[in-house]
């Protein structure tokens, strides 16, 4: 990937703050993006493990021998761009730290069926666990068994904070993540008028508090934009597709719509496309780059907000191995193959991949995920 990427800053008064930055990848091929992201004096730590035939587990580096670990992670869905970028960083990062990584998810959005494979990992012996909950609620419980017998597990891009998983590898801070959307989507509509929200299943902790942040910021710094319709609730893109078609006929003054997950952003996308609406009705979401790119071709979509899922999986497989290694994270971590120190909150469990990130016409062809 490219570099001159645009991050959000969380502290923005008002207006988007944007700064360029690096990603350091080229493109979404596991050897290509495990060379890009491996720098030369972990290469040299590889090495030297590999010939000590052991790792230090004092010096608060990664693993650079990985053991031959076996570690998993259950995406909230299986087969979308999203979480197949997720899986070209993470297994990036298994073959750079010599781990096997496995990803398996529910072919359609279901808690059940996602609590089934997150058992049938544990059964299976897994060293690390590593999931996106659905619905922290359902899955607690089972949470709280494996690490009681054993089994490290950990969250990553959403979290379950009421059962004992040993961290949560974030994304980007919720509140950052509403507030940079509704920040981009207010400077698109001039700040004023009516915008609707299609939301993705109900009840998913993730989307929900992204929305509260939206809203909150909305109301806080946008006095003259206002919510109408509720938050609509969908669980894929066709589901999407009516809820924006029937906002348009509801409320036929509406100048913005969020599609607030990846799967809902080409419904409503392609709901404003036919209604002949590009450039009148501004869409935003949390797309990623390929599901966004059609429309900001097409000039239905300026922006989408996101993160670099490909450096979200390579984290969540390097936190992996400092678990089940027992190695406690500091407040600042080098971790190999990423070219900036990751913070961790104690107090929270939180360790954050960064601050959000807007993809546009100048970028999105650089990322492929």
């Amino acid at each position: 990937m490219k570099t001159n990427l645009r991050f959000i800053a969380a502290a923005s008064a008002v207006a988007l703050l944007l700064a360029a930055c690096g990603s350091g990848t080229d493109d979404g091929d596991a050897d290509g993006l495990a060379e890009d992201l491996a720098g030369g004096e972990d290469d040299a730590a590889a090495e030297d493990d590999d010939a000590e035939g052991d790792a230090d587990a004092d010096d608060g580096d990664a693993a650079a021998d990985g053991g031959g670990y076996q570690i998993g992670f259950i995406p909230q869905i299986e087969g979308i761009p999203y979480y197949d970028g997720f899986a070209q960083g993470a297994q990036a990062a298994a073959e750079e730290f010599g781990v096997t990584y496995e990803q398996t998810g529910p072919a359609t959005v279901s808690s059940p069926d996602q609590l089934r494979i997150f058992e049938s990992l544990v059964s299976q012996g897994f060293d690390a666990i590593a999931i996106s909950p659905l619905d922290p609620t359902s899955i607690n419980a089972s949470i709280d068994s494996a690490v009681a017998n054993g089994t490290p597990v950990l969250t990553s891009d959403a979290d379950s904070p009421e059962s004992d998983r040993q961290v949560f590898v974030a994304q980007a801070l919720d509140k950052d993540l509403g507030y940079a959307l509704m920040d981009d989507l207010a400077r698109q509509v001039g700040e004023t008028g009516q915008i609707g929200i299609v939301n993705g299943i109900p009840d998913t902790a993730s989307l929900d508090a992204w929305v509260d942040a939206m809203l909150e910021r909305m109301e806080s710094e946008y006095p003259d934009m206002e919510l109408v319709g509720g938050v609509r609730n969908t669980e894929d893109s066709e589901d999407a597709l009516r809820e924006a078609q029937n906002l348009m006929t509801a409320f036929p003054d509406i100048v913005g719509i969020v599609g607030v997950p990846s799967t809902a952003v080409p419904g409503v996308s392609q709901a404003v496309q036919n209604a002949d609406k590009a450039g009148e009705i501004a869409v935003i979401g949390y797309g990623s780059p390929n599901t966004a790119r059609p429309f900001i071709e097409s000039g239905v979509m300026e922006t989408t907000v996101l993160w670099n899922v490909e450096e979200l999986g390579y984290l969540t497989v390097w936190a992996a191995i400092e678990l089940i290694e027992g190695r406690e994270f500091q407040a600042s971590n080098d971790v190999p193959g990423l070219d900036r120190p990751i913070e961790y909150d104690a107090e929270t469990g939180i360790l954050l991949l960064g601050p959000p990130m807007i993809f546009d016409a100048s970028n999105v062809d650089d990322f492929d995920f």
